[in-house]
């Protein structure tokens, strides 16, 4: 099972994924408390262990915005959030607000995303929503968010989501913890 860890922002993050070896590793680059610049992610992006795929996560910013950061080689993968959906070239993830299965719609993206629906909030809320919801999902490859943390990581797994996406789930203060991530790091490595 993949692992991605989201919302870094520092080099202290980056260190925490490297020794973790996750799968993924994402950088936000729209209005949200992780928001990075693109000249934050450069320097991230340097610092990450190159097997470690970079992740940048977006809401209906434009196309030309996104491909820039793509052709410069700081995002290895695009998330889309909101109505926008661009051919890229590179991978792209389709990210859904779960209220009701209708809330999964059709995509051209290579995988999905599922995360929690919070009226007002177009990108990540850190809240669970009723994943019993996804469980015959299978037309893609999914990431499953939203409030992920080691108290309920076995569960999601049970729902085999190709990765399991976390952000303020392995935060200590605001901060990445590098013993939150390798703790279920552990749990996605052993199935």
């Amino acid at each position: 099972m993949k692992l991605k860890i989201c919302g870094l922002k520092t080099l202290h993050d980056i260190d925490c994924v490297n020794q973790a070896n996750v799968d993924y590793a994402g950088f936000v680059f729209t209005p949200a408390r992780q928001k990075i610049s693109v000249e934050t992610a450069r320097t991230l992006k340097k610092a990450l262990r190159p097997d470690i795929q970079s992740v940048g996560v977006f809401i209906d910013e434009p196309f030309e915005f996104i491909k820039s950061i793509v052709d410069e080689g700081i995002i290895d993968l695009v998330q889309f959030h909101g109505s926008a959906e661009y051919k890229m070239p590179c991978k792209t993830i389709k990210a859904f607000k779960i209220r009701t299965k209708d809330d999964i719609l059709p995509t051209n993206c290579d995988f999905v995303l599922f995360d929690k629906f919070k009226k007002g909030i177009p990108g990540s809320t850190g809240g669970m929503f009723n994943w019993r919801l996804i469980k015959d999902y299978s037309q893609k490859p999914f990431f499953l968010a939203g409030g992920i943390d080691i108290s309920n990581i076995k569960e999601a797994i049970k729902y085999n989501p190709y990765c399991i996406d976390i952000s303020s789930g392995v935060e200590e203060n605001g901060k990445k913890s590098l013993e939150k991530i390798l703790e279920v790091s552990y749990e996605c490595k052993i199935r």
